[in-house]
C-alpha cells in the first residue's frame, strides 16, 4: 500500500507539470514511510541521510513547497517551533496549541457551518482540509489558571472565574 501512495502522490507531480526525480520520489517515500502523522524537516533529512548522504535540505523543503501547492501536504506553522507537514490519510483539521505546539486532529466536520456561511455571505470556498486553528490546549489553559474560553470578534482568551 504505501508503494501505492507514493506513486498516487508522484503521480499528481506529473499532472501539476513537475518532473519526477530521483531526490523528489525519495522525499515522497520518507514521507509516505514515516511512522509519525506529522513530521518536520530536520526528520526527513535524518531519515533520507540513512539512504543517501548527500541529500542537500533544499531539496526536501523545495519537494514540500510543491506538494503543498498541490494540496498533498498541509503545512502546520507551530508558536516557536518548526513547520510540521501533515500527508492527511483523510481529511480533518489541525488544532495548534499556542502554549506547548501540540498538535491534535479535529472531526472535518468541525468547520461545515463555518465553510456553508463563508459560501453564502462572501461566495468564499474554504478548504477544508487544510485549517489549522490556534488556541490553547486544555493543559496549557488549565496551567494560565482558567479555562480556554472564545470571545466573538476576538482572539482566545482566559476566564479566570
Amino acid at each position: 500500500m504505501p508503494n501505492d501512495r507514493v506513486e498516487e502522490i508522484l503521480g499528481r507531480f506529473r499532472a501539476g507539470g513537475g518532473r519526477v526525480t530521483e531526490p523528489r520520489r525519495a522525499v515522497v517515500h520518507a514521507l509516505v514511510a514515516s511512522t509519525h502523522h506529522h513530521v518536520t524537516v530536520p526528520a526527513l533529512l535524518q531519515a533520507l541521510r540513512q539512504v543517501d548522504p548527500d541529500v542537500h535540505e533544499s531539496t526536501v523543503y523545495r519537494t514540500l513547497d510543491r506538494l503543498a501547492d498541490l494540496g498533498v501536504v498541509t503545512p502546520i506553522e507551530q508558536p516557536g517551533g518548526p513547520t510540521v507537514y501533515h500527508l492527511p490519510e483523510r481529511a480533518h483539521h489541525h488544532l495548534v496549541c499556542e502554549g506547548c505546539g501540540r498538535i491534535v486532529g479535529a472531526s472535518p466536520d468541525l468547520l461545515t457551518s463555518v465553510g456553508e456561511r463563508l459560501a453564502a455571505e462572501h461566495g468564499f470556498a474554504l478548504r477544508h482540509e487544510a485549517v489549522t486553528l490556534p488556541g490553547l490546549c486544555a493543559e496549557c489553559a488549565g496551567a494560565a489558571g482558567g479555562r480556554s474560553t472564545w470571545e466573538p470578534g476576538g482572539a482566545a482568551s482566559i476566564d479566570r472565574h
